[in-house]
């Protein structure tokens, strides 16, 4: 088959979770014989720059860049108001739902495209004017879901309420408006699927989860463990990934040190935000690294996975790398809604901060445990979490796109 992949930006570092997934199942959709040509809907020279890297991937078999003009200031301040979402949206880039269709023609033309992907709910308004070939809309995380979760937070000041309250409006509108122009979405847990069909309850929205790369995620023989380490990774201008540092660091990790004095707490990311960075010089126990070449060492040096995710959607990759490295994880609800009971099953959960402390402890001072849980992880991870089980479910969908057009 040939397939049009379309994403905001290009799907470059490899780090980065939603690069990750498109990355992951692209690469073993070609691997399966099919033909992917990317459009990469840009708007800064930074997302340009990745384009040698991502070619010398060889993915994608085309790529082609498409500037998003300058934003008009009128549809910009409609949007920022949360009038008429998603129209307030498309008032900004003026004629360019016309420009991107006139292109997608000329691509299915051109490499004789036979159906389509669309990831990024900007990208996917945008893209829903230019709809002439069978197209799956991959939503990923709900995000409205997230917007609500984080008004569920009690410490939000009043002016950040507001913004977040506008935001999930106009999240609610484009989710609705999408799931009505595509025939078929794709999400990654049953929770942000249940999110998106009460905005659209007759729209098909199909769970394939996230996978993990059981190759690059492994247990490294050769690089010991540092004794009580704790580890958060992810990209940390990431506001769930923020909240949860700063909450772990200067809350929790307080109350594992009286029982292990020991304990330190590693940070782990790109972009660490300056609360975040902070927080090496004013809590005694915590390194913040920013951005490291090579994740796996630094899992492997480390004792267990610390998430006290306290808002957020979608399915936490960083749990699956762990549990793929055979680490434990310690989190709380919200990590672990979106994954499935057998999965569940393995996390410690903690429903407060002194359960929290309670759960890091007990794993630190039971290293017998750490390793019953890290072997039956990676198993786990063997059966339910492969990029090839997904890749094969995006196969049969996009067959059955294609086939629509005959009908």
């Amino acid at each position: 088959m040939r397939i049009l992949a379309v994403y905001r930006g290009l799907p470059w570092p490899y780090s980065e979770g939603y690069h990750l997934r498109v990355l992951h199942l692209f690469r073993r959709l070609r691997a399966r014989g099919h033909e992917i040509h990317l459009l990469g809907l840009i708007h800064e020279q930074e997302q340009a720059d990745q384009l040698p890297a991502l070619e010398r991937e060889q993915v994608f078999s085309s790529i082609t860049l498409e500037w998003l003009p300058r934003r008009r200031w009128l549809g910009r301040l409609r949007t920022n108001l949360g009038m008429a979402a998603p129209a307030s949206l498309k008032s900004e880039y003026p004629g360019f739902g016309q420009r991107l269709r006139a292109l997608v023609e000329d691509l299915k033309a051109r490499h004789g495209l036979q159906a389509a992907y669309v990831f990024d709910t900007w990208a996917d308004v945008l893209f829903s004017d230019a709809l002439v070939l069978p197209t799956l809309l991959d939503v990923c995380d709900c995000r409205s879901l997230y917007y609500a979760r984080q008004l569920e937070r009690g410490d939000l000041p009043a002016a950040q309420r507001a913004r977040v309250r506008q935001l999930l409006r106009r999240f609610q509108a484009y989710e609705a408006h999408l799931l009505a122009r595509y025939p078929v979405a794709t999400a990654v847990s049953p929770l942000d699927r249940d999110a998106l069909l009460r905005l659209r309850p007759e729209a098909r929205v199909e769970v394939i989860p996230n996978g993990v790369d059981l190759e690059m995620f492994q247990p490294l023989k050769d690089v010991p463990e540092k004794p009580d380490n704790l580890i958060l990774f992810g990209n940390m201008d990431f506001l769930p990934n923020v909240d949860a540092a700063v909450h772990f660091a200067r809350e929790i990790l307080p109350k594992v040190r009286e029982r292990r004095l020991q304990a330190s707490f590693t940070i782990v990311g790109t972009r660490p935000a300056p609360e975040v960075s902070a927080l090496a010089r004013e809590v005694e126990g915590v390194e913040v690294t920013g951005g490291v070449p090579d994740l796996k060492p630094w899992i492997q040096r480390a004792t267990m996975l610390v998430a006290p995710m306290r808002f957020g959607a979608g399915m936490k990759n960083k749990v699956l790398e762990t549990l793929a490295m055979e680490k434990p994880v310690v989190t709380n609800q919200t990590g672990t809604e979106s994954f499935s009971p057998a999965v569940r099953a393995l996390l410690r959960v903690a429903y407060d901060d002194d359960q929290f402390a309670e759960h890091v402890s007990d794993l630190l001072e039971s290293p017998e445990e750490r390793r019953r849980i890290g072997r039956a992880g990676r198993a786990l991870m063997q059966r339910e979490h492969s990029w090839e089980a997904a890749a094969a479910r995006y196969e049969s969908l996009f067959e059955e796109l294609a086939a629509s057009t005959g009908r």
